[in-house]
């Protein structure tokens, strides 16, 4: 039909992507340096993964000094472990004040301490629905269970065209926000990510579109495009992207073929 893939999910409902920049496990050494250079390009969001061993509270004192107003999430992939752990962080977090939210911070079948979590902690508390995860049995009624029992402020949501729009939607009527997650991707799942977001009345938050700045490339002839913190749904029909062929043949590691 010569449509951009946004109007085939029902239109913009925003025309900028807010989206923010992220990092793997970092020291504390590696941690002002690291913002300064993402908060001079405009990011004005980072994701950090993190565990029961790091210093959490000086990684944010740090972030504070280097890069004043930078907002912090921290994701500890569940590896807080306890309602006590996490507590702990929390009273030695709430004072610094940059920190936007905790994904996951301990095991996601904990709701209830989650629930107990949310009303103890000024920093919101966010759960993880990722439709990909299938061994790990995540659905869109997780996020139903985590509103039926108050455990969230919010949500980071990935899952497909259809499932996101599924999972917007709960977030939308529950009045909380959400963000779009990332595995790392490429340029054809980015430009989907961003088609999608826009169309997600409840994808405030930064969402996780970073790809390009940890690979040195994209697969895509024209880089999607970023100006942080947002980014732009692309021009033109469908994705409104181009495969780079040169690139998709310099990366190519295997060529197979097959004849009927």
């Amino acid at each position: 039909h010569g449509l951009p893939l946004v109007d085939l999910l029902g239109g913009p409902v925003q025309q900028q992507i807010h989206v923010g920049a992220w990092s793997g496990h970092r020291t504390l050494a590696d941690t002002k340096p690291l913002v300064a250079r993402f908060a001079a390009t405009g990011y004005n969001c980072i994701k950090f993964k993190c565990g029961l061993e790091d210093d959490v509270a000086g990684w944010c004192r740090a972030i504070d000094e280097a890069a004043p107003g930078l907002q912090v999430i921290l994701d500890p992939n569940e590896r807080w472990e306890t309602h006590t752990n996490v507590r702990q962080r929390i009273e030695e977090l709430r004072h610094i004040g940059n920190v936007l939210c905790l994904e996951d911070p301990i095991p996601r079948w904990m709701l209830a301490e989650y629930a107990q979590l949310k009303n103890y902690s000024p920093i919101p508390i966010v759960l993880h629905v990722s439709l990909p995860y299938i061994y790990h049995g995540q659905r869109v009624h997780d996020a139903i269970h985590a509103l039926q029992l108050f455990a969230v402020d919010g949500f980071n949501f990935n899952g497909g065209l259809i499932g996101f729009q599924q999972l917007d939607r709960i977030a939308e009527a529950a009045g909380l926000p959400c963000w779009h997650g990332s595995e790392i991707d490429l340029g054809i799942l980015e430009a989907m990510y961003l088609h999608q977001c826009a169309a997600a009345p409840s994808c405030t938050w930064p969402s996780d579109i970073f790809g390009r700045l940890i690979r040195e490339h994209d697969l895509l002839t024209e880089p999607l495009s970023l100006h942080p913190p947002f980014a732009s749904i692309p021009r033109g029909p469908g994705l409104g992207i181009e495969l780079d062929r040169d690139a998709i043949q310099h990366y190519q590691t295997e060529f197979r073929e097959y004849r009927a």
